[in-house]
């Protein structure tokens, strides 16, 4: 027997071994038809993106002093942008934890089309907003949205994807975000606030319209005694003529549903789940991990950055104005999110994540730098360039790496029967330090300045590199069970 401090060496004959997740069935329709059904699937991402990126242009016309697009007849003051991030926040934080009640008991099919429901109340809202309190109200749902969206998502994702095309699967959640804030981003400068509200809301009627045709996760129709419908859902996403080609994955989710019902059959209680992940070493290390990396993606201040696009143009005094340099940063955010799915599996997560994170880090420092020369009013002109430059480095190494890479480890990283409860506990972590960073950078502007804000951004992307270094796992090529061996210590190796 080994000792207590050798590590302990486990060798796979096969990378095709099975595992409690689900893996790909060779068939000539497989990837066209599970690409397809996550894409829809991911389709309600880009209503997360619309809220982000909804700040930029609609904060410059209520704090328009012509109020020549304003609902309210008033400026929005500073006080009342506080209360319109904090409901932002507060929302994001209620969201997650609906999503994963409904996904347990109604499936993670149902809680999805619920999350169109919550986008359209929101939109609405703030179509028909009077005052300043019903846009709070307003924010507070569409913040409930964003975090209701984006646990459903991921567990969905999660029971119908293969370990083949895991980990790309999991990239297409940022395509959908990009592709909702160059959605705002190219209509919000040039339409009325109204329509632009109206635009947010056909997002959501949309998706709710095409997502009505995918099918249920194989793991709810077996933990509901559905077994020919899962047969039938497997055969589908995996494209399988017969059910003999399905068959050894359907008795693996049959194996999930016992362990995470219990044994004796009786389902097992939420307080037990959380009480497994903080005390297994190796689920603890899982949620250390997880909640590691969504914190530090939310600390390079991407939501900041993305929400005040074009006031930082503004204030920049950029070669480009700062509606056409925030199109420009939506684009780029948009194409270079496209490019991760294709590479992610070659290269694997970790050097992906170290070289996004100091790509990052330089990138924020030369854009401190340039606010350094502005301090103290040295000559500009022959560095215009430097604020737009920055950005769209920012943007791009941010949405090719940190951004759709952590999502894609917290996707894999929990136990199956874990998955739920990590996965909302990540979904409020990055909600709740998310909303600190941003009061952070606000607070820095106001009393240092943005050189100041944007170097402590950056020394936050140095530290969230070491991060990635000492603690995070790389789990290419790893089923979902050789992923729990290593986080418990158990050195996966192939022959």
């Amino acid at each position: 027997m080994a000792s207590s401090g050798a590590p302990v060496i486990r060798y796979i004959n096969s990378p095709a071994r099975h595992t409690m997740a689900l893996h790909h069935v060779p068939g000539s329709d497989a990837l066209p038809l599970l690409g397809a059904t996550s894409g829809s699937t991911n389709f309600a991402t880009v209503s997360y993106g619309c809220a982000v990126a909804w700040l930029s242009p609609v904060l410059l016309k209520l704090t328009d002093p012509e109020l020549r697009d304003n609902p309210f007849e008033v400026v929005l003051s500073d006080r009342d942008q506080q209360w319109i991030d904090g409901a932002f926040a507060i929302g994001g934080s209620l969201g997650p934890v609906l999503a994963c009640w409904i996904a347990q008991h109604k499936g993670p099919r149902m809680a999805l089309l619920l999350s169109s429901v919550l986008y359209i109340v929101a939109w609405l809202l703030c179509m028909i907003v009077g005052s300043v309190a019903l846009l709070i109200m307003a924010r507070a749902v569409i913040g409930a949205a964003n975090g209701y969206v984006l646990l459903a998502v991921t567990l969905y994702i999660g029971e119908i994807a293969s370990d083949r095309y895991r980990g790309a699967l999991g990239c297409f959640i940022q395509i959908g975000i990009t592709l909702g804030i160059l959605l705002v981003y190219c209509t919000g400068p040039f339409v009325s606030y109204l329509a632009l509200q109206a635009i947010c809301c056909g997002v959501p009627i949309l998706f709710g319209t095409v997502f009505l045709y995918m099918p249920e996760t194989p793991h709810f129709l077996v933990q509901r005694g559905h077994q020919q419908r899962a047969v039938e859902t497997l055969m589908f996403l995996r494209g399988a003529r017969q059910a003999a080609e399905v068959a050894s994955e359907l008795d693996e989710i049959r194996e999930y549903v016992r362990r995470r019902d219990g044994d004796d059959g009786t389902p097992v209680r939420t307080i037990q789940h959380l009480k497994r992940l903080l005390t297994s070493v190796a689920n603890r290390r899982a949620l250390l991990m997880s909640l590691g990396l969504v914190m530090f993606q939310q600390g390079t201040g991407i939501d900041t950055i993305i929400s005040n696009s074009e006031q930082l143009f503004v204030e920049a005094d950029a070669s480009l104005g700062p509606v056409y340099g925030t199109i420009v940063l939506g684009v780029l955010q948009f194409l270079s999110s496209c490019v991760t799915p294709w590479f992610i599996e070659r290269t694997g997560r970790r050097p992906i994540l170290l070289a996004s994170s100091i790509g990052i880090a330089l990138t924020l420092g030369l854009l401190g730098a340039y606010f350094v020369l502005k301090r103290h009013a040295l000559r500009l002109a022959p560095v215009r360039w430097l604020p737009l430059t920055s950005l769209v480095g920012f943007v791009t190494l941010f949405n090719a790496g940190f951004g759709p890479v952590t999502w894609a480890i917290v996707m894999e990283i929990f136990a199956h029967e874990l998955k739920p409860i990590g996965v909302m506990l990540c979904v409020i972590g990055s909600v709740v330090f998310d909303y600190g960073i941003l009061r952070l950078v606000t607070v820095l502007i106001t009393e240092a300045g943005f050189d100041w804000a944007f170097g402590t951004l950056a020394c936050v992307c140095v530290a969230a590199s070491a991060f990635c270094w000492k603690i995070v796992i790389e789990t290419r090529n790893l089923n979902l069970l050789e992923i729990q061996q290593r986080l418990r210590g158990i050195k996966v190796v192939r022959l």
